[in-house]
């Protein structure tokens, strides 16, 4: 009897209804690649964007999303050895998607050994979340010791790892989130002080909590309005990080106001480091395990569902229910 597989397809584009479980056969690795069993597998934003075919790069049709899957390899392809052996647990990376499955096959070389401390789950942040908080902050952030730091969406996967490593940097962390329930976790993850950004005028409570100066740096990801009260809420001569627009809307703030105010802002995109700067994106991917590893930062995992209900996981992440990071699982 042939051994199937399932994962979870789309055959066009538009709402989470549009995911579908499937039976397929049981994939085999090509030379130079394993065959993972998986275990928890990483639910980003990007996915959404995929499925609604509002990604930046062309997403085919038929398409099986996932960029990460964390699992154990249950065989290997020729010229595949150590560590890549049987049982070993290791994150795979997959650049052209795939993940939504019960088993995936990968590419060796782009799988990282994941020490046993690090729980399936949690791993899954490693690679988006982790690699993309990470360089805003070592290579865009600059020294935030002693400095205001800003960061919207704070208990988002991004945003929940941001506010730990900003602590760790020594920086004042100011936590704005969309509700009350998702800055009580953004105060759990080290914040010193919360703001809710649903509130009309909320950058104004910025420049209270500073004496009036306002946020030295700022991380930002919704725009809109959102956005528009953030470069409101910063200090003269202030750097904004910019690393996407959930919201689908512009801001509209003018430039001259970068002018007066003597502000700087930076774009970030995960991507471009990956095809551009392989060498440090791998450093830092090191360097988040390393921390994981040691405590000193985590990963939230409070919303995870079965592979069956990838749909259901798309419309909470649609509908900003969710907080840190979203996994789907297949035990």
């Amino acid at each position: 009897m042939t051994i199937k597989a399932k994962q979870v397809v789309f055959n066009q584009y538009g709402s989470p209804d549009v995911l579908q479980l499937v039976t397929t056969d049981m994939p085999q690795p090509s030379q130079g690649e394993v065959l993972i069993k998986t275990l928890a597998i990483g639910v980003n934003y990007s996915d959404v964007l995929r499925r609604r075919n509002t990604y930046f790069q062309a997403t085919p049709l038929p398409f099986v999303l996932g960029s990460e899957v964390v699992g154990e390899i249950v065989s290997v392809g020729n010229g595949v050895g150590t560590p890549f052996i049987q049982g070993t647990k290791v994150l795979a990376i997959l650049p052209f998607g795939g993940g939504y499955a019960d088993y995936v096959t990968a590419i060796a070389q782009y799988c990282i050994p994941i020490p046993e401390n690090i729980s399936p789950a949690a791993a899954t942040g490693i690679f988006v979340q982790g690699s993309t908080a990470q360089l805003m902050v070592s290579q865009l952030a600059g020294d935030m010791h002693g400095k205001t730091v800003l960061i919207n969406t704070a208990a988002g996967g991004v945003g929940s790892l941001l506010v730990q490593l900003a602590k760790l940097n020594g920086a004042t962390v100011i936590a704005a989130a969309s509700t009350d329930d998702k800055l009580k976790i953004a105060k759990k993850n080290g914040a010193d002080f919360t703001v809710n950004y649903s509130q009309a005028g909320w950058s104004k409570k910025i420049k209270d909590l500073t004496n009036g100066k306002g946020a030295d740096v700022a991380f930002e990801m919704v725009g809109g309005d959102v956005y528009n009260e953030t470069i409101r809420s910063l200090s003269a001569g202030a750097h904004i990080i910019v690393y996407g627009c959930a919201s689908g809307v512009q801001g509209n703030i003018h430039p001259e106001h970068f002018v007066d105010e003597n502000l700087t802002q930076s774009g970030f995109n995960l991507s471009y480091y990956i095809n551009n700067k392989m060498p440090l994106w791998q450093e830092v991917l090191g360097n988040v395990i390393s921390l994981l590893a040691q405590g000193k930062i985590t990963v939230d995992t409070p919303n995870t569902f079965a592979l069956e209900d990838a749909a259901e996981a798309h419309k909470q992440i649609e509908t900003r229910r969710t907080t840190g990071k979203v996994v789907l699982t297949t035990q």
